[in-house]
């Protein structure tokens, strides 16, 4: 027993000792091949980031990202996964020209993560397929390339496999001919391939997805249509058992396919972005274990049967639903009647931009768990039901763009856990009064823009929230500027424009953080601000009453100089200050502003001259200074600049020549100031230029003839380019140094322009892009209008009035037709009204008063019926016809000459027939006897035509057998 006993303490002892071994190892560390392996994959990489550094040392088991075995001390793990790539593609966590074969060392890896990183587009090592012991290998968004090897078929204990790429034009895409290697994975539960193109000629999918081991399929981005749809599906026996299923962004079109139905396992469905389109089958409320339901982006019609909701039928555990922009009509669904569930879980509910109408029904409030309601670009009216106020857990609440009414619930009030309402865009009314904001501690942002609102809120309340974005534009609050705004101190977004609101800003905008700022189209007095938010990139305070200089001096007192002044701020991009009473000249320190694009300073009190910096802004594309008291030339850094794209200078006070370069130009309004000397010819070579109003100045010379060749002018489809921003290398996309722009900065601005057209000042928008002008009236240019001219059939407005033009209106003009507004009175033209004229169908307003011409006035659809027509020929005695009192045929004037000139010509005709009926008898008769008569005098002549008309005949008679045997053959 004894013995026995010995035994077992010696077998315990030797066991101790060989844990402690093991131990042992396991302090000393990682296997030296695999240790120099990482070292040499390491300095592979072309970028490394910071997290490499720690790759030091013997113990390649404490390196981070590396895991090893407890007891082996092998390595199973390599973890080097770009955690950052989400929010920054720039910041790759390691990035190299192609994954190094070094890594095969590690023979007993079965977990491998590269996701997020750069290998320049690089293929997929076909090593891969050596990791026998590989369970899980992500890839995703790692930037590879070219096509997926068919070694990773190898991988047959591989449960998941990411291999999804980002798809935009600057990333390569895989392009697969074969995934029949897919069907060896024979373990595998969880495959992404989103991105990835599958051919639906080459590649079989049928074999991978016939096994009940797939839980989880990931197929966006796949140009899938829907044959290729169904035949990967309809025949699979493991649709029971999927679980996950994202289809979004491909070709699918037509009904829902019918085999989603019997996928009884799906808990999460996305066939958004699709073309999809009839009705939203009932069928797929039975899915009692579906949690995620997105069906948005495609043109279904309506949900079968019933009511919007009413396809939730017995989802219960349903969580996110979406049918986001679909043409769905109907209502959303007045009784809850729809299903059985006690209870439901749904958190996330977006029916945004359908058309949906009736009222917001009183059930939505038993829906505890929400969190996101979003009905926005709807046509739901009536009021807000109160039941909204027991949604506890409300964090975000969409119902703009709709026909909303009545008052804002204070019951809003409750839900607080509230972080985002957009109520704008409908017809809400009444207070919005402390009560409703005085428990959303969570609030941070807030929209009640364009609805007639009143904010009844005390001067010193101080808001438990604090804002990163308000939105009360056109809200009508005719009040003083609302101090509690003052204490929002986390304001990145601020608009509260067209609100009839007073007051001073100047010892408010000290903030720091503020990204746009819109307080246009109110009654804001005091001096122009200075900023401390040196990330300031938009600034709207056009339309006010603001006074005093850009750029103040030291009389300015100690508040009116805390920050930064306009033209310093580093990040700005967009500055309107139009229509104030700003007054002095415009400082000339733009040199700071790299990113400004858009500047408008028109209709102030400026004075002075315009400085050389603004035309060395790198991104500017808009530059509009009108109706001011500028002085002196055009600075030729305007003139260079390769961005600037429309620019407005008019009715000011500049002198000199125009100049003639403006690369990019796509509009140049110079109306209404001092320019001497001709006009330009190089003005011609602008490719891009639609708009040219050089109206009201001292111009001299001819119109140049080459403005005929103007390519936007004359293309029957004008480029538009004149929305600057869209070909603005700024606004492609480089982000400002610190602060990026808001989403809707990116959108292209709705600037206000006017202009002369139709005999009247017209104020264009988003229009303007489409508007096609040449304006030269009101000068002293000489000579005829140019022919060439009639080539430009884009135009919409030509204005000539009010010069010394002579000669002719071109007889083309008809095929200016697109042609509205025509005004060439007070000139010297003579001749008679082109017949062509009659082919302006679009013609609006005419305007050919005083001048010399005479003759019929052309009748045609728009001539007899523009309007004035009385005035738009007067001051040309010589004109007769509709819609003219003097008819032409009682016109001695014009009747006399005409009578003369016929009885000329019938006293030519008198003498000159006989002579010309002589002449052609005489030609006849010779020309016939010298023929007839050699064939009768001689015999030999005669035989000889007829031997020639015989061989005619018998060659043309061989030729067409000859071709008829061919045919037949």
């Amino acid at each position: 027993m004894l013995k026995l006993y010995n035994l077992t303490h010696l077998l315990l002892v030797l066991l101790n000792l060989g844990a402690l071994k093991v131990r042992v190892c396991f302090v000393i560390g990682c296997h030296e091949a695999e240790r120099e392996a990482l070292f040499k994959f390491k300095h592979s990489l072309s970028v490394v980031n910071s997290l490499l550094e720690s790759w030091e040392g013997k113990d390649c088991c404490q390196w981070e990202g590396v895991g090893c075995h407890n007891v082996t001390t092998y390595v199973n793990s390599l973890k080097l996964r770009n955690l950052n790539w989400d929010y920054d593609f720039n910041e790759m966590f390691i990035s190299a020209p192609t994954l190094d074969a070094s890594l095969l060392e590690l023979r007993h890896l079965n977990y491998l993560d590269l996701s997020g990183n750069d290998f320049q587009g690089s293929q997929i090592p076909g090593f891969l397929g050596s990791f026998k012991h590989l369970r899980y290998l992500n890839l995703s968004y790692s930037n590879f390339g070219g096509v997926v090897p068919s070694q990773l078929g190898n991988l047959t204990i591989l449960h998941t496999l990411n291999l999804s790429t980002s798809v935009s034009y600057f990333t390569p895409r895989f392009l697969s001919s074969n995934l029949y290697w897919v069907s060896t994975l024979v373990s595998l539960q969880y495959l992404n391939l989103d991105g990835i193109l599958i051919s639906p000629i080459r590649d079989s999918m049928y074999y991978s997805l016939n096994r009940p081991s797939l839980l989880g399929l990931g197929l966006s981005y796949c140009g899938l249509s829907t044959p290729h749809f169904l035949s990967l599906f309809s025949n699979s026996t493991c649709l029971s058992q999927i679980q996950q299923l994202d289809l979004s962004h491909n070709l699918l079109e037509g009904p829902l396919p019918h085999v989603i139905a019997n996928m009884t396992s799906l808990r999460y469905l996305s066939l958004a972005h699709n073309n999809l389109n009839g009705s939203i089958p009932l069928s797929l409320r039975n899915m009692r274990k579906r949690e995620h339901l997105d069906l948005s982006y495609n043109n279904f019609s309506r949900v079968e049967e019933g009511a919007v909701m009413g396809i939730l039928g017995n989802l219960c555990k349903l969580k996110t639903f979406s049918l986001s922009h679909n043409p769905i009509g109907g209502e959303i669904g007045t009784h809850r009647n729809f299903s059985n569930c006690s209870t439901y879980n749904l958190e996330i509910l977006q029916l945004r931009r359908n058309l949906i109408g009736s009222t917001l029904p009183y059930w939505l409030g038993d829906f505890k768990k929400l969190r996101m309601l979003d009905i926005s670009n709807n046509e739901i009216s009536g009021r807000i039901p109160l039941s909204i106020g027991s949604l506890s857990s409300l964090e975000e609440l969409d119902l703009s763009d709709n026909s909303l009414n009545g008052t804002i619930p204070e019951v809003l009030g409750q839900c607080k856990a509230l972080v985002s309402i957009d109520l704008s865009s409908n017809s809400l009314q009444g207070a919005v009064s402390e009560s409703h904001l005085s428990n959303l501690l969570r609030l941070n942002y807030l929209d009640l823009s364009f609805n007639p609102l009143d904010l009844n809120l005390t001067s010193n309340w101080s808001p438990p929230f604090q804002l990163g974005e308000l939105h009360m534009k056109s809200c009508k609050v005719q009040t003083q500027f609302p101090q509690w705004i003052t204490k929002q101190t986390n304001l990145t977004v601020l608009d509260l424009s067209d609100n009839s609101m007073s007051g001073t800003l100047v010892q408010w905008f000290p903030n720091n953080i503020l990204l746009e700022v819109n307080i246009s189209h109110n009654q804001i007095t005091g001096p122009v601000p200075y900023f401390s938010a040196l990330y300031l990139n938009s600034l709207d305070l056009s339309y006010n009453l603001l006074s005093g200089k850009l750029l103040h001096d030291g009389s300015s007192s100690k508040n009116d100089l805390v920050g930064t002044p306009l033209c310093q701020l580093p990040s700005l991009q967009f500055l309107d200050l139009q229509n104030n009473n700003i007054v002095g000249t415009i400082p000339d320190c733009w040199g700071s502003s790299d990113y400004l694009a858009y500047i408008n300073l028109s209709s102030n009190n400026l004075s002075g001259f315009i400085p050389m910096s603004m035309g060395l802004l790198p991104f500017l594309g808009f530059l509009k200074l009108s109706n001011n008291s500028l002085q002196g030339p055009i600075p030729p850094t305007l003139s260079t600049s390769s961005s600037l794209q429309i620019l407005d200078l008019g009715e000011n006070k500049l002198v000199g020549s125009i100049p003639s370069h403006y690369p990019s130009l796509e509009m140049l309004l110079l109306r209404g100031n001092q320019f001497v000397g001709a006009i330009p010819p190089i003005l011609c070579s602008l490719s891009k230029l639609q708009f040219l109003d050089l109206a009201h100045n001292n111009l001299t010379g001819s119109i140049p003839p080459c403005f005929g060749h103007l390519i936007s002018m004359k293309s029957s489809s004008p480029q538009h380019h004149n929305v600057f921003y869209a070909d603005n290398p700024f606004y492609a996309g480089p982000p400002i140094a610190a602060g990026e722009p808001s989403d809707s900065f990116t959108e292209p601005r709705e600037d206000s322009t006017t202009v002369v057209l139709k005999g009247a000042e017209l104020q264009y928008t988003t229009t303007l892009k489409f508007v096609v002008n040449l304006d030269l009236s009101c000068n002293a240019l000489t000579g005829s209008i140019p022919e060439e001219m009639t080539n430009l059939s884009s135009l919409i407005g030509l204005n000539l009035s009010n010069n010394h033009l002579t000669g002719n209106i071109p007889k083309k003009i008809g095929e200016m037709r697109l042609l509205e507004s025509l005004d060439l009175s007070n000139n010297n033209l003579s001749g008679t009204i082109p017949s062509s004229m009659s082919s302006l169908t679009s013609l609006i307003a005419l305007n050919l008063s005083y001048n010399k011409l005479h003759g019929q006035i052309p009748t045609g659809q728009q001539l007899q019926v523009i309007k004035d027509p009385l005035t738009s020929y007067v001051g040309n005695p010589g004109l007769c016809g509709d819609p003219l009192p003097n008819k032409c045929e009682t016109s001695p004037v014009q009747n006399q000459p005409q009578e003369e000139e016929e009885k000329k010509d019938d006293k030519k005709d008198n003498w000159e027939n006989p002579l010309f009926y002589f002449v052609i008898f005489s030609g006849f008769a010779t020309g016939f006897w010298v023929v007839v008569g050699s064939l009768l005098l001689k015999t030999r002549f005669r035989f000889a035509l007829f031997q020639l008309v015989d061989r005619i005949t018998d060659y043309f008679y061989v030729q067409v057998m000859v071709r008829i045997n061919r045919i037949r053959n």
